[in-house]
């Protein structure tokens, strides 16, 4: 049974990382040179750990400003009325944010009872500064480039995301290592979300947007090529497939089920999941109207964010960063508007 190689930030896996450096060879208008490392052993070993840098996430914007008009109006709501209101937005960010979930502010505001559109800004903003000095939340809207994205479904522009905004205040990343560590499986699915990002932002088509697309077929031959347990093509809707395999030749974790795995990355935001356009099939010839497209998600961009993807492939790769790819950033990153404390 073939070894899964998924897990790359806690592997030595020389193989592994050998089968996803040649996958994530920059495609055109990108630099293509590759630098091999030599490990100093070619044993595995469980217990030594791939290290990568940290690079800041992308800049986000601030949730919409309320009016003064309608800080009045919820004030006027009564002090019983307007902190059940609030409460219970309050509560219902917080769920949606330890589930990992997006926050759709018109459906959050109605399922709170914020019936009124003429207060629902300035509870959201109110609910924000709660969240921020109870949880160390805060409350976000995409990146302004997204926005502005020509394929980008209008349901992102709607949606909030709570950002962990509490400062690490070790040298090593104690707060995020605790946060992220807590189970292995989430661990391994952590490690499975950067190897999609990587692949989807190095071989994915890039656009004038400033975003990348790659086709679903594509995605899965190249998962494929780095883990042979993980199906080659995209499923068949209707069609049932086997889950993941475990990992009997030592290791730890197991191959995830990919279909399952990337459709909760789609539900989270991490990723983008489009049925064919005109515009998406104009920049990869290879599809069909059958066919459907990824591209890194508001979650992802926010959390992550393209640079940090940008400088995992190049320590893969044991390069610089790609100074092309670095340029192609600034060209959005100068309509962004508030940076996000990581």
């Amino acid at each position: 049974m073939p070894r899964s190689r998924i897990n790359i930030a806690e592997s030595n896996d020389e193989q592994g990382v050998a089968v996803f450096e040649e996958d994530i060879k920059p495609k055109s208008r990108r630099s293509s040179a590759i630098v091999d490392s030599d490990s100093e052993d070619g044993d595995d070993d469980d217990d030594a750990v791939r290290m990568f840098s940290s690079q800041a996430p992308e800049m986000s914007q601030d949730i919409r400003p309320a009016r003064d008009t309608e800080k009045s109006n919820l004030l006027n709501l009564g002090e019983e009325a307007r902190e059940k209101v609030l409460t219970d937005l309050l509560r219902l960010c917080l769920f949606k944010a330890l589930a990992g979930q997006p926050i759709n502010r018109s459906d959050c505001a109605k399922e709170a009872g914020l019936t009124d559109s003429r207060i629902s800004n300035a509870a959201f903003e109110e609910v924000n500064i709660r969240l921020r000095n109870i949880f160390d939340f805060e409350l976000k809207r995409i990146p302004a480039w997204m926005e502005r994205m020509k394929n980008i479904p209008n349901r992102f522009k709607d949606r909030y995301y709570a950002i962990n905004v509490l400062e690490d205040d070790s040298d090593n990343g104690a707060h995020s290592k605790t946060i992220h560590s807590i189970h292995k499986s989430a661990a391994v699915e952590k490690g499975l979300l950067m190897v999609v990002l990587a692949l989807t932002y190095c071989k994915g088509e890039p656009t004038n947007d400033g975003s990348r697309w790659i086709l679903d077929k594509d995605l899965y031959h190249l998962l494929h090529k780095i883990d042979e347990n993980i199906h080659p093509d995209p499923p068949v809707p209707g069609l049932k497939r086997n889950r993941g395999t475990e990992n009997k030749d030592g290791g730890e974790g197991m191959t995830p089920d990919v279909d399952i795995v990337l459709a909760r990355f789609v539900d989270m935001d991490y990723l983008i999941r489009e049925k064919a356009t005109k515009q998406l099939m104009d920049v990869c010839s290879n599809a069909e109207d059958t066919s459907f497209f990824f591209c890194m998600g508001p979650r992802a961009v926010m959390e992550i964010g393209r640079r940090q993807v940008i400088y995992f492939c190049a320590e893969i790769l044991d390069e610089e960063p790609d100074p092309t790819m670095l340029a192609e950033l600034e060209h959005t990153e100068g309509v962004e508007d508030v940076p996000m404390t990581a």
